[in-house]
């Protein structure tokens, strides 16, 4: 069966196949108008991306719903938790000490610490670290240049990520789980093995230099 470029799109982005995609959106439609329009008109990957974001509630019930079609319970619990994390909508908010997932002074920067919330909500494992040696091996956040990038950050990928299936799972889940947060993300990697997402801020403006 052949379905509009709203399915497609978000079928790719979760990873599932477009059935399944269509069927939560059926569902869906029922309370969310929103979603008739990916249900029925022809859209841009970008057209896409903004009614995402515009309604991210929806979509994530969407996404989720249609994990739960397709048999991956797990990853559709996965995608309920990232998207509370990005709102900072999570019942209990656990305290990220210095030196977990970012360097000691580092720590309290906003959008590295909004950036580990959620790569902690997909069950990602942080890096521990007193600032000179590696007490427990994980994913390691930087942000990008104040001045220049002030909406990026760097992440540097968990050493097990080539080796978790799922939703969250290799070196791009990395980018998947901050593209379903609503951060834009460079698909390519960057020198070091590093990957980039840039808050939904400054996702209309990524670049201001």
């Amino acid at each position: 069966m052949t379905y509009g470029r709203g399915v497609q799109l978000l079928s790719e982005q979760i990873g599932v196949d477009p059935d399944h995609v269509a069927r939560a959106l059926h569902i869906a439609t029922r309370t969310h108008a929103a979603v008739q329009a990916v249900r029925y008109g022809e859209m841009t990957a970008e057209q896409f991306r903004r009614l995402i974001v515009t309604d991210q509630h929806t979509f994530a019930i969407v996404g989720s719903l249609a994990m739960r079609f397709a048999g991956r319970i797990e990853d559709a619990h996965l995608l309920m938790a990232i998207y509370k994390a990005s709102i900072g909508a999570t019942v209990h908010h656990p305290v990220i000490r210095a030196g977990e997932g970012t360097l000691p002074d580092l720590h309290g920067h906003a959008h590295v610490q909004h950036a580990i919330r959620i790569l902690q909500a997909a069950g990602l494992p942080p890096i521990h670290t007193d600032g000179t040696h590696e007490l427990r091996p994980g994913f390691q956040v930087m942000p990008g240049c104040d001045d220049e990038l002030p909406g990026w950050v760097l992440m540097h990928p968990d050493p097990d990520a080539d080796y978790r299936p799922g939703f969250a799972g290799g070196r791009v889940g990395y980018l998947a789980v901050m593209r379903w947060a609503g951060w834009g993300v460079i698909t390519e990697h960057l020198t070091g093995g590093l990957l980039a997402a840039c808050h939904p801020d400054y996702r209309d403006n990524p670049f201001p230099r």
